[in-house]
């Protein structure tokens, strides 16, 4: 167990909670796995598990049993740890760092710290000012605190060694968790598209309001002054607007229906590919109704985006081209259409 004493006379502080892992790991990791199934997370040697802590909290799931021990060290070391996060699409770096450093990670995410006996804390934050770093046991839950050591009791233990890692600079959608933004992303994907869709959508409010006025002028030219030219060219101009806001309406639905496929598609893919990539203990850990749960609230953000919320820009479109028209031929009927559609 690797304790560091508080002072000369009081009882030592634990930064890690499993005094048995400090986990010979063997020639392929053999340690910290389960006999004919994938590792199990409580039997996984500590520095892995300060690994899979670490992956875990930028969104990334390593699995231990791809893990591969290059060196004739008994536990597992720095540059080992470093190749298994980058063959799991992670950038990584093992390296020697100084006190110094350490104080530099305040707003960081968790870095890797390998101590002397084979064990490993996660180092969750810095205060400069205190000249204190925070450490958290690899076994410890999400909520538990972490704990204050100074540089002389972290040198008792650690010759700084550490692993930095973080999502790779490559990080693209495929790989980003599963988020509303990570939804709107793949919505705005299909920009042109939507710009189509608005485009058609104002036409359409236009083309809605020229009939009333046409038959405005109808009422107010033809019926007054029995101007028959007037009408045939009314009706006429009434019938290609007809049958233009037709086509546009049917294609308009058309490239929706594109749009929505092709998001459907892509999400599909998505998870099937994120499904296939997640390491089998993933699946002890989590029962199959939770992830189905999970999947299905994907699918009703999606349903919601491409289906009530772009009706309600489309709607949008049109309204804000109707409430000129009505305030422009009488006001007030607009503000009585306006007070009417409060009150509802």
């Amino acid at each position: 167990m690797v304790s560091i004493p508080l002072n000369a006379d009081a009882r030592p502080t634990s930064i890690r909670v499993d005094a048995e892992a400090t986990g010979k790991v063997g020639s392929q990791s053999e340690a910290g796995r389960a006999p004919g199934g994938p590792a199990e997370f409580d039997r996984i040697a500590p520095r892995l598990k300060a690994v899979l802590r670490v992956a875990r909290y930028h969104g990334v799931e390593l699995d231990p049993n791809e893990f591969k021990v290059a060196s004739a060290s008994p536990v597992p070391n720095a540059t080992d740890l470093s190749q298994w996060a980058q063959n799991g699409g992670m950038w990584s770096r093992a390296l020697r760092i100084r006190w110094s450093h350490l104080l530099r990670f305040e707003h960081t995410g968790p870095v890797v710290l390998l101590f002397n006996d084979g064990g490993a804390g996660l180092l969750t934050g810095a205060s400069p000012e205190r000249n204190v770093v925070f450490l958290k046991s690899a076994d410890a839950p999400e909520d538990a605190e972490a704990i204050a050591i100074d540089e002389l009791r972290l040198s008792q233990v650690w010759a700084g060694e550490a692993v930095l890692l973080r999502p790779a600079r490559s990080y693209i959608a495929a790989d980003a968790p599963f988020t509303l933004g990570w939804l709107i992303d793949l919505v705005r994907f299909e920009s042109r598209s939507m710009r189509d869709i608005g485009i058609a959508s104002f036409t359409l409010s236009l083309l809605t309001v020229l009939p009333p006025l046409m038959v405005m002028t109808l009422v107010n030219k033809v019926l007054q002054f029995n101007s028959v030219s007037t009408l045939v060219l009314l009706s006429a101009t009434i019938a290609v607007l007809f049958v233009y806001e037709t086509l546009l309406g049917h294609a308009r639905r058309l490239i929706i229906n594109v749009v929505g496929a092709r998001l459907d598609t892509k999400l599909n893919l998505h998870v099937f590919s994120r499904l296939l990539r997640l390491p089998l203990d993933y699946f002890e850990r989590h029962p199959a109704g939770e992830t189905m749960y999970h999947l299905a609230q994907i699918y009703r953000i999606r349903e919601f985006l491409t289906g009530k919320l772009l009706s309600t820009f489309l709607d949008l479109i049109t309204l804000c081209v109707l409430i000129p028209v009505m305030f422009y031929i009488n006001a007030t009927l607009g503000w009585m259409v306006l007070a009417c559609a409060g009150v509802i």
